[in-house]
């Protein structure tokens, strides 16, 4: 097998596309918003109220750079944090982060469209379940 299209190579090229494919989108649509901010805020349009290390967790993200993302992101007024025991706050999407959502997840929508312009449904279902499969057979061995 020739290493240099090794497994790896092959996912972090096709994660690497589809960032740069949103962020073409997004750009199209005058949305400034940095795919590390993009997933913070999709994680909490759909779950609001996370704390910073659930949303580290669900990202598997360092929790150091999710609380970087979410200081920029409430610096623009996205989202907030909200008091919850000494040692946790909860992270709320404002109302001018969750205006923004909606075409900034059709931007989405349309990049993922780009990429697998050449793949099926039935395709993408396998691969979305052979990527959950290396995923997890990944936690299961930690």
């Amino acid at each position: 097998m020739n290493n240099l299209y090794s497994l790896g190579f092959l996912l972090n090229r096709a994660s690497f596309s589809l960032d740069k494919m949103l962020r073409i989108e997004l750009k199209r649509n005058n949305i400034e918003l940095p795919h590390s901010q993009f997933i913070v805020l999709r994680c909490l349009y759909y779950k609001d109220g996370l704390s910073q290390q659930e949303i580290a967790t669900l990202l598997c993200k360092d929790a150091a750079a999710i609380k970087r993302t979410i200081d920029n992101l409430e610096d623009r007024g996205l989202v907030c944090r909200i008091h919850v025991s000494q040692r946790e706050n909860a992270i709320q999407i404002t109302e001018e982060g969750k205006n923004l959502m909606p075409l900034a997840l059709k931007c989405g929508d349309l990049a993922l469209e780009k990429v697998l312009k050449d793949i099926n449904s039935a395709e993408y279902e396998l691969l979305k379940q052979l990527l959950q499969r290396i995923y997890s057979n990944v936690e299961e061995s930690k």
